[in-house]
């Protein structure tokens, strides 16, 4: 339980800034919004029609999904920010699938996986995936530690703090539908994820830190206006994707399975070029020296709460959470190769 005099005490000065570091909805861009208004059959005809050119196609299903999130996780960037639009939030839904369809099914290369693994296998299976896939030691990340820009770095700041602003929430997400030692090691996650009950230490509340310490509040808002590649949320999109159907719960597992485990050995890279640029303030870098610790333990929860899940997982509850855990390794990789060549170019 939580104190109650704690929680009459005046909160920290970043405290009153609005989180996630969003712009306020500004209306549909021609493109989403005629496409929005049509059946499903034309919008699927379209959608084959662009898969040849993977970029703009990718572009089209992520900035779309990307305001259709703004509207499930409700913040200022929704467009039904508190209120409500029967028309609109039919529609919104409608193309929700049918984007989710296209990405699962068309845009990411999702690596097929093993067959028949039972439970201890598939544990077997991921103790290793994880430390062998293409996402894991990503030359993006040795690129920051070693190569970067002071620029490029803090454009890339600027990303994950888009990446992970609504981690909590995610997580929070994960939660539902699961149950057992998987419920149990999740909300473990989301008790660390929200500062075990202090504001200070909500790990979002460590990128409101970075964001002071760079002055960079209002600099986040413009790139968001002007900048902002669309590929920046590949791993956000893919992983809203599976927290928010009921029947990708399992995979959303997987997935998070995955991103957990590459948080070492990508925050070490990513530690290493903030020092060699020289912008490695304490508060700038807690979000991924306080995380070195945190997540390499959480992958070791995830792990065993499968191995010793019970009721016992049937095969299909396997096999998602093995599909998954190859979806993450493919939206991760799709993300990390486009801003690689994108920070390239910055000088």
């Amino acid at each position: 339980m939580l104190s109650i005099n704690q929680l009459q005490k005046k909160s920290s000065n970043l405290q009153d800034r609005s989180w996630p570091p969003v712009n306020k909805f500004q209306g549909f861009s021609g493109l989403i919004k005629d496409f929005l208004y049509l059946d499903v059959t034309q919008q699927y005809e379209i959608l084959a029609k662009s898969r040849d050119n993977s970029e703009e196609h990718g572009k089209f299903i992520h900035e779309s999904l990307g305001l259709i999130y703004a509207y499930v996780l409700g913040y200022e960037d929704s467009p039904c920010y508190i209120t409500t639009n029967e028309e609109l939030e039919i529609k919104l839904q409608q193309l929700k699938i049918v984007l989710e369809r296209e990405l699962m099914n068309y845009w990411l290369d999702i690596p097929v996986i093993p067959q028949q693994l039972n439970q201890v296998e598939a544990v077997d299976y991921l103790n290793k995936k994880i430390l062998d896939n293409s996402g894991v030691y990503h030359e993006l990340f040795d690129y920051i530690a070693t190569k970067a820009s002071k620029t490029s770095v803090i454009t890339f700041l600027q990303n994950e703090v888009i990446r992970n602003e609504v981690v909590d929430d995610e997580v929070a997400l994960l939660v539902k539908g699961l149950q057992g030692l998987l419920k149990k090691v999740v909300a473990s996650n989301l008790w660390d994820e929200c500062g075990r009950g202090k504001l200070n230490d909500f790990h979002t509340y460590w990128l409101r830190m970075l964001l002071e310490e760079l002055n960079g509040w209002n600099q986040l808002s413009d790139y968001r206006k002007l900048t902002s590649p669309w590929y920046a949320k590949i791993t956000s999109n893919s992983f809203n994707m599976l927290l928010t159907r009921p029947g990708y719960k399992y995979m959303a597992y997987g997935a998070f399975l995955i991103f957990e485990s590459w948080v070492h050995p990508h925050f070490e890279r990513i530690i290493a070029g903030l020092k060699r640029v020289g912008i490695d303030q304490e508060d700038l870098s807690i979000y991924f020296t306080a995380h070195l610790a945190i997540d390499q333990y959480h992958t070791k929860e995830l792990l065993a709460g499968i191995a010793n899940q019970e009721p016992r997982l049937n095969q299909a509850e396997v096999d998602q959470i093995l599909l998954g855990s190859h979806l993450a390794i493919a939206a991760g990789t799709a993300q990390y190769g486009r801003m690689l060549s994108y920070l390239s170019t910055l000088k």
